[in-house]
C-alpha cells in the first residue's frame, strides 16, 4: 500500500531539517562554529513555532489572541534595543555562507504556493508572520502578501512655509558732480540700456 503524500507541515519540517544539515556541513568549508550555532538556532525556532501552531490549527484548538481593553498605562521609560545583527540585514544573507541553500529556498517558495500551506498560514497570519518572514529573508524568498507587517500610522506632514521672494537689487549709479557738463548727466548709462545698444549697434565685421 503506497504511503500517503506528506502534509504541508511535514514538508516544511523536512525542508528545514535538510537546510540545517547543509549548514552543519559548512564547518568543513571554513564556517565558524558560533555562526553555525546562530543559524541553527534560527532554523530550529522557526521549525518548532510552525509545528506547534500547525498542530493546533489542524486539531481545531487554535484561537487568535484577543487583547482585552485595559486602561492606558502611564508612559514608561523604554529600554534601548540591542543593536541588530549586521549579518542578517541583507536579503538572502544565508546564500553566500551556504550555497546549497539555494535549493531549499526554491523548495520553500514552492511550498508557500501550495493550497494546504496557504490555508495554514491564512488561519494564523499574525502568529506565523515572524517565523515565516525570518526564513524568507534568510533564503531570499518573497513572503506572501498577507504576512506583510502592518503599516504604522502615517506621520502628519508639516506644511512647508513659502520662501520670501527676493526683490531685485537696484542698479547702482554713482552720483554726478554738480559742476559736470550737461553730456555727463545720467552717466554711465544703466546696464540694460548699454547691453541693448551694444547688441543692436555693433560695428560691422571686416571682410
Amino acid at each position: 500500500m503506497p504511503n500517503p503524500p506528506p502534509t504541508a507541515a511535514e514538508s516544511f519540517a523536512s525542508i528545514l531539517w535538510c537546510l540545517a544539515q547543509a549548514v552543519v556541513t559548512r564547518s568543513a568549508f571554513g564556517l565558524s562554529q558560533p555562526l553555525i550555532n546562530l543559524i541553527i538556532t534560527r532554523i530550529r525556532d522557526a521549525k518548532q513555532a510552525f509545528a506547534r501552531l500547525a498542530a493546533r490549527i489542524q486539531a481545531g484548538t487554535y484561537a487568535p489572541r484577543r487583547r482585552a481593553a485595559t486602561p492606558p498605562r502611564p508612559p514608561a521609560v523604554r529600554k534601548p534595543r540591542p543593536p541588530p545583527n549586521p549579518l542578517c540585514r541583507k536579503f538572502g544573507w544565508l546564500m553566500p555562507l551556504v550555497p546549497p541553500a539555494v535549493v531549499f529556498g526554491g523548495q520553500l517558495e514552492t511550498l508557500l504556493r501550495d493550497p494546504e500551506m496557504a490555508t495554514l498560514l491564512a488561519a494564523a497570519p499574525v502568529s506565523l508572520r515572524r517565523p515565516i518572514r525570518s526564513l524568507c529573508w534568510m533564503l531570499r524568498v518573497e513572503p506572501p502578501k498577507f504576512l506583510a507587517r502592518p503599516a504604522g500610522p502615517a506621520k502628519p506632514r508639516t506644511p512647508r512655509q513659502p520662501r520670501p521672494r527676493r526683490e531685485p537689487l537696484p542698479h547702482y549709479r554713482p552720483p554726478t558732480p554738480p559742476d559736470a557738463p550737461a553730456w555727463m548727466q545720467n552717466w554711465p548709462p544703466s546696464r540694460t540700456r548699454w547691453f541693448s545698444r551694444t547688441r543692436t549697434r555693433s560695428p560691422p565685421r571686416k571682410a
